[in-house]
């Protein structure tokens, strides 16, 4: 078949654009954003193949319209090329930019896990949403009372149980010190949006754990010192099939952890990292990284090393160790070998 679909697809309407690439022609059609009426467009072209670009419609819809075309392929709109000299951007230029890119195999393909994968990534990232915002309420607390001028004696976290009776003291009306009408209310808001913030993240862990038991994966990834269920869980979930990583360095940057290259002529310049992937992993490995420096007698020597003694660099020793990290991870993957010190160790030789 030599016809190719391209879906520019919003919340209400999707354009279509369909290219026969025997008669060079195209055709357009504009149709509402639901399974039923882009499957009866794409079941009027059967054996053809299509694609639309990665937003948040694509989970769903790629299930629901894979079976009823050839091949249906998910694009990343950031890396195609622009194929047109216009300023002008329409829906239907977008989606006859992709059928044609598409028909020349140069449309820059997104990889589309199956579903329960996918759960499992949409259930981390509402993990971090409930401890990001955990997070804020804890900020907005602290400038609450340092706003008061108020101490307390306190041992240990602001969010020990101690702690927290002290903070819930403030707003009752017998207590010794007690806030203002309007922060005391603030206050036993606050309060309860980090216990309801608490009890959403404990659920939400229960949950992770118990899809967690059933990936071997998971369980080897904790064998390094340091990385504990949540850093583990993400890298397998993100990674899903590690042997599509066919080199070493193409797992760290598929996290965005490999420095930016500005190459021209003789000049050749490293910047800062991509920051391009799942910026889930990426916050979750550089926080692992300072607990495997202090638990892994040769990862903290390698920090050591790139650290060079100056204190400036302690951020970007960091960011490299969190980077041999992954590089290591994909290799027990692979071999399925476990934890093992000597071979993080400078003078060893390569897992392979």
């Amino acid at each position: 078949m030599s016809k190719y679909i391209g879906l520019d697809v919003h919340v209400k309407d999707t354009v279509a654009c369909v290219f026969d690439k025997k008669t060079n022609s195209f055709s357009f059609e504009t149709v509402k954003t639901t399974p039923f009426s882009l499957k009866r467009l794409l079941r009027k072209h059967p054996g053809a193949r299509a694609t639309m670009e990665i937003s948040g419609l694509t989970s769903n819809l790629y299930d629901e319209l894979r079976p009823c075309v050839k091949e249906m392929v998910v694009c990343n709109p950031s890396g195609m090329p622009w194929i047109y000299r216009t300023a002008k951007k329409t829906d239907r230029i977008d989606a006859k930019k992709q059928a044609i890119l598409l028909s020349l195999g140069h449309l820059p393909r997104v990889y589309m896990p199956s579903r329960e994968v996918r759960e499992w990534r949409a259930t981390i990232q509402h993990r971090r949403s409930a401890v990001q915002d955990c997070c804020r309420v804890k900020t907005k607390i602290r400038s609450l009372i340092n706003a008061h001028c108020l101490r307390h004696e306190k041992v240990g976290s602001w969010w020990t149980l101690k702690n927290l009776e002290w903070l819930r003291s403030l707003t009752l009306s017998e207590s010794e010190i007690r806030l203002p009408d309007v922060a005391s209310m603030h206050l036993a808001d606050l309060l309860a949006a980090i216990e309801f913030h608490n009890a959403q993240i404990k659920r939400v862990s229960e949950r992770l754990d118990r899809m967690a038991e059933s990936h071997v994966g998971v369980q080897l990834l904790m064998t390094i010192p340091g990385i504990g269920p949540r850093t583990a869980e993400a890298v397998i979930a993100y990674a899903d099939d590690i042997h599509r990583f066919a080199r070493s360095k193409e797992f760290p940057a598929y996290f965005g952890l490999t420095p930016k290259l500005d190459e021209s002529g003789s000049t050749r310049r490293m910047g800062h990292i991509s920051k391009r992937g799942p910026s889930a992993v990426r916050w979750l490995i550089v926080e692992s990284a300072w607990r495997v420096i202090a638990h892994s007698p040769a990862m903290r020597g390698f920090w050591m090393r790139v650290m060079r003694g100056q204190r400036s660099r302690k951020k970007i020793a960091i960011v490299a160790v969190a980077r041999k990290v992954l590089t290591i991870m994909r290799a027990m993957l692979l071999t399925g070998t476990v934890w093992d010190e000597r071979l993080a160790a400078p003078s060893a030789p390569s897992l392979r």
